[in-house]
């Protein structure tokens, strides 16, 4: 007679080395998509930045990231209250430095990020970039830095004053 199926036996034995695989597995895979989310944002702030640079070069008027609590409105706003994990507009920036005018055209809507912590050091609630390519934030200065932080690993997006970007690695 031929047997067919699994003992108790050997399916305990199957499910207790599947629980340890994937109890070590478990936590690589977190670790893994942490990764992953803070590499996303700062892609985009980066993007986000590198868009409104080379508009400001093509159209010949300053163009400008902001921060804004709203982001996904129909009138978007910049909002100097708001964090950057909120959301942010590229926008060229023809009137006020820093608002979204009236005949403002937004170029790109970003929202809300979850779980990334990100903070700016000398731009604040904006960065705009100028004909020439250069940055400059309000206090205007010309170069600044986005802290992005996932779960203590931090992506730094360090602009210059010719605008050009770059990207160093640490720990929040």
């Amino acid at each position: 007679m031929q047997q067919q199926g699994l003992t108790v036996v050997e399916l305990i034995v199957t499910l207790a080395i599947s629980s340890i695989l994937l109890a070590i597995a478990i936590p690589g895979y977190a670790n893994f998509m942490n990764f992953n989310r803070l590499v996303a944002v700062t892609n985009d702030l980066a993007s986000s930045m590198q868009l409104a640079r080379s508009e400001a070069i093509r159209r010949g008027i300053r163009t400008t990231v902001c921060k804004s609590s709203n982001p996904m409105d129909t009138v978007p706003a910049c909002d100097s209250s708001a964090s950057w994990q909120q959301g942010w507009l590229v926008f060229v920036d023809g009137g006020t430095k820093g608002v979204v005018d009236a005949g403002d055209p937004i170029l790109r809507v970003h929202g809300g990020v979850a779980d990334v912590g990100i903070t700016a050091s000398n731009f604040g609630a904006y960065a705009s970039f100028l004909p020439s390519g250069s940055s400059q934030g309000p206090s205007g200065l010309g170069n600044g830095t986005l802290y992005v932080c996932v779960a203590g690993s931090r992506r730094s997006l360090i602009i210059n004053t010719t605008g050009r970007m770059r990207v160093a690695k640490g720990s929040c």
